[in-house]
């Protein structure tokens, strides 16, 4: 009696419900199959596109569970502990070509042999020796300007490169030549009398007469599996094709007709599908599907590989630095664009307003003997005194005008209010002034006598129109006018011999305790826009890295090779935290020293507290890229938090103006404390003891802590 060897893979009553297109009502099912490869032999799964072959792959390896069944893989269960699969066990060629565009075709094999753990020279033989097998084009071309069948071919030899006991090959030679699709089917039957298993599935029926067994597949059912020679024999065919029509007109006399859908293939509602209850007969009651009498062994160890986890980290690590290196439109967005921010910002906000012009009626120099003329003649004398040591003053509008214009507002004459209130409605002028014909002796009078009437009053005050609809150059006018009036007064004064502030309002505002008394709005803007450029720099750049990853197929062939979630999220997070020093010290050089932000306390406490808000938008940017399934999704939630964040956090509008459950959640939000201790370390010199600065490190760490949580969790218990 022939010996039996054991089952490289068997496959027992299994289950699996995956997404049916267009069908809500409904699941496609991989159900009631049983499907047994032999060791060393290789296995022929066919069927037609949607049928369960790529799901079935995919349980195999470990990266889809059946909800009920079990798979056993080379004596183990896929994804135990020890089983070595995922893992060094297999090679794994995906539907998808699965590879880093930015691979060099040698990159792209040695990628895989690195996380295998191979030595260099043995890579390099590998490699050799693939690409005369596969014909492979330069090994310096990127894998992205390779056409179709040349990125198969790679994709191929990096599922060989580590001479895998079983090798699992989703349709390998679509699009081939067909004199090389014969010398791979060659090489896969010498690699099967060496004792390696291979499963691989085709659209070319009839080329899997040289496989020693097939299974074929329709609807989530296995027909048969059985060698080629005996379906032919069986069904007295000259070619599979016909075999497999007449199998898939016998599966539909056994169907119930409750369960088929005109126009698609046969669908069965979730709830329906049991063991006891299922939409075709068993395998004992269909004379078309036969069993093998194969055994399962003991489990066994997989094949031991030194310093595996490390090996896994430095193929991981050095893909991840060719993605990057080679894509120089992506490194200099991440270098050079928090330098033109921050520089568009200091350029373009927080500075005076200039050119700003006002209509200004000065009636004491128009109704004057010169006109308008004299506030030019400088021979004009504008404070005599008396004998009794009085001042007798005359076209201080003049002085009014020329310190207005000190202060950067310059006036534009007109001949009446009305005319200058009218352009001023226009738009044409930011505000209107009137200056009385008798203001230089009112104002004597009121500063002589102080008790006068009314006439007095008005005679001796400048009426001022302002566009009130523009905030900031309203409140800057509003300022600037006050700061002319203190000039003003202060230089009538020391012409008389008086105190300076004899006529200013009565409060003094003494030395500022932080701050200067002409602090510049950038001063307070700054430590806010630099949070929130390297915060939402980071989080942009990576709340799309995984995306990529995984709608390449890369990050599932890895998984597959043995790369952990974790580990692969780990290499991100050591290359993003060195792009993110390298933003924060050039935000650091060019605030501080190009720009002179104020620098009362440490740069390195600073500079601290920056990187670690880059590190939490990029842990923020790590959980979009996990949680989203596209590029444009994570996008829209990055740029749609970006600016209720920036309203909340205090950088336009104090906090304290907020409302307060506005107020509470906006205190909640990773940069919005933070910006504060930051502030407070520039501009007071605060330190790590002041409660302000250690509340702004804890707030960061906790953004961070808690979104790493979050990373780590979704990557441990649901595979992407």
């Amino acid at each position: 009696m022939e010996e039996r060897r054991p089952a490289a893979v068997l496959v027992e009553r299994a289950y699996k419900y995956y997404g049916r297109l267009n069908k809500p009502d409904y699941k496609s099912v991989l159900c009631h199959l049983d499907m047994t490869v032999d060791r060393g032999s290789i296995y022929g799964l066919l069927g037609a596109s949607g049928c369960g072959k790529t799901t079935l792959l995919s349980c195999i390896v470990g990266r889809r569970k059946l909800d009920s069944g079990d798979i056993w893989v080379l004596g183990g269960r896929p994804g135990e502990k020890g089983s070595g699969v995922p893992g060094p066990n297999i090679g794994y060629m995906p539907q998808e070509i699965a590879l880093v565009g930015e691979f060099t075709v040698r990159d792209a094999i040695f990628y895989f042999g690195r996380i295998y753990g191979m030595k260099a020279a043995k890579m390099q033989e590998r490699f050799d020796f693939l690409t005369s097998l596969l014909e492979l084009s330069d090994g310096g071309k990127l894998v992205k300007h390779l056409s179709g069948g040349q990125q198969r071919r790679v994709s191929l030899a990096a599922a060989l490169v580590h001479e895998p006991e079983l090798l699992i090959l989703d349709e390998p030679c679509v699009g081939l030549d067909p004199v090389l699709r014969e010398r791979i089917w060659e090489f896969l039957a010498g690699l099967a009398r060496g004792g390696t298993t291979v499963i691989i599935t085709t659209h070319y029926i009839d080329e899997t007469k040289q496989a020693h067994k097939i299974g074929l597949l329709r609807d989530g059912q296995l027909l048969a599996e059985q060698s080629p020679e005996q379906l032919l024999r069986q069904f007295s065919c000259d070619t599979l094709e016909d075999a497999f029509l007449k199998l898939a007109l016998r599966q539909h006399e056994y169907a119930p007709k409750r369960n088929t859908l005109k126009g698609s293939p046969d669908v069965i509602p979730e709830t329906s599908v049991s063991r006891q209850e299922s939409r075709f007969p068993s395998r004992e009651d269909f004379s078309g599907v036969t069993s093998s009498t194969d055994v399962l062994t003991k489990q066994e160890k997989p094949k031991k590989i030194k310093g595996k986890t490390r090996a896994r980290y430095k193929a991981v690590f050095i893909k991840n630095i060719q993605q990057f290196g080679r894509n120089p439109a992506g490194l200099l967005f991440a270098v050079l664009f928090p330098i033109v921010q921050a520089v568009a910002f200091f350029l373009a906000v927080g500075h005076d307003p200039r050119d700003l012009h006002v209509a200004v009626v000065n009636h004491e120099a128009g109704f004057s003997p010169w006109g308008l003329a004299a506030c030019k003649n400088s021979s004009l004398q504008q404070i005599t005194k008396t004998e009794n040591d009085n001042c007798e003053l005359s076209m201080l509008s003049c002085w009014f005008v020329e310190e207005m214009e000190k202060h950067d507002i310059y006036q534009i004459a007109y001949d009446s209010p009305e005319a200058a209130r009218a352009s001023v409605h226009a738009g044409r002028l930011y505000g209107a002034l009137v200056l009385p014909h008798n203001f230089s002796s009112a104002l004597a009078v009121r500063v002589r006598e102080g008790d006068v009437d009314d006439d007095t009053v008005r005679d001796s005050t400048i009426s001022v129109w302002i566009d009130q609809t523009n905030h900031q150059i309203s409140h800057f006018m509003k300022r600037k006018l006050h700061k002319t009036w203190e000039t003003f007064t202060a230089r009538a004064m020391r012409a008389c011999g008086r105190p300076e502030n004899m006529v200013r309002i009565p409060v003094n505002f003494a030395d500022p305790v932080y701050g200067s008394m002409d602090a510049q709005f950038v001063d307070f803007m700054a430590p806010g826009i630099m949070i929130t450029i390297i915060f939402f720099m980071s989080a942009l750049v990576t709340s799309t890295i995984m995306i990529s990853d995984r709608s390449e197929g890369v990050w599932e062939r890895s998984a597959v090779a043995g790369v952990r979630p974790q580990e692969m999220l780990n290499v991100h997070i050591v290359l993003q935290a060195s792009v993110i020093f390298i933003q924060t010290l050039e935000l650091i050089i060019l605030g501080f020293f190009g720009y002179d932000l104020p620098a009362k306390g440490s740069l390195f406490n600073a500079g601290t507290l920056l990187f670690l808000q880059g590190i939490s938008g990029m842990c923020y940017g790590f959980l979009l890229s996990i949680c989203c399934t596209s590029f444009t999704l994570a996008f829209f939630i990055v740029t749609g938090s970006f600016y209720p964040m920036i309203l909340l956090c205090g950088i336009l509008w104090p906090v304290e103006g907020m409302y307060q459950g506005v107020r509470a959640l906006a205190l909640t939000l990773p940069f919005t404390i933070p910006i504060k201790s930051l502030r407070d370390i520039m501009e007071k010199g605060a330190t790590m003891a002041d409660p302000i600065v250690y509340q702004g490190y804890l707030v960061t760490l906790a953004w961070i802590s808690f979104t790493l949580a979050m990373c780590y969790l979704r990557l441990r218990y649901q595979k992407l």
